[in-house]
C-alpha cells in the first residue's frame, strides 16, 4: 500500500512554529536548537502563513551582509507555502515539491490545523522503505518457507 504524508508525520513528537515577529536571529537559534532545517511561520492568530527554512537565512540574510538580530521572519519567509493533507501519497508529495520547486509541504487537517512539515528528505526516506517492503513481499512469494 502507498505511503502518505501521515505515515512521515505520525510518530512526530512536536510540531515546529515560530511566530512572523520572531527575530531571524531567534529563528535561526530554534532551528539550530531542533536540529531542523525549516519551520512553519504563524501569524498573531496562530495561522501558518510562510515557511522559514537555513537557506533563507543564509541567501537573505547572511550573503546579504544584514543583521540577523535586527530582521524579522515575517520579511524572508517564504510566502503562501504549499499545503498537503496527510492522505496525500509521499509520490504526490514528491512530485508537487519537484513541480513548485520547493523543499518542504506544510500539512494540514481538514480544519486547516498545522499537523506539520514534510521534506523531499523525508518522502525519499519513505519511499525506499516502501520499496523494501515491496522487495521482502516479493521475496516471499519467489521463496516461500515451507
Amino acid at each position: 500500500m502507498p505511503k502518505t504524508v501521515r505515515d512521515i508525520i505520525k510518530n512526530r513528537k512536536e510540531v515546529y512554529s515560530i511566530s512572523n515577529q520572531t527575530t531571524v536571529a531567534e529563528a535561526a537559534r530554534y532551528l539550530k536548537d531542533r536540529g531542523i532545517r525549516a519551520a512553519g511561520v504563524r501569524n498573531v492568530s496562530g495561522k501558518i502563513v510562510g515557511v522559514v527554512s537555513q537557506s533563507d537565512i543564509s541567501d537573505k540574510v547572511v550573503a546579504e551582509n544584514y543583521r540577523p538580530a535586527e530582521v524579522m521572519v515575517q520579511s524572508i519567509a517564504s510566502e503562501n507555502p504549499i499545503k498537503v493533507s496527510p492522505e496525500m501519497e509521499c509520490g504526490g508529495a514528491m512530485l508537487t515539491m519537484h513541480e513548485k520547486g520547493v523543499y518542504h509541504l506544510v500539512v494540514e487537517d481538514e480544519t486547516g490545523a498545522f499537523l506539520g512539515m514534510v521534506s523531499m528528505r523525508d518522502c525519499i526516506t519513505m519511499t525506499v522503505e516502501e520499496e523494501k517492503e515491496r522487495a521482502e513481499l516479493y521475496k516471499s512469494y519467489a521463496f516461500p518457507n515451507y
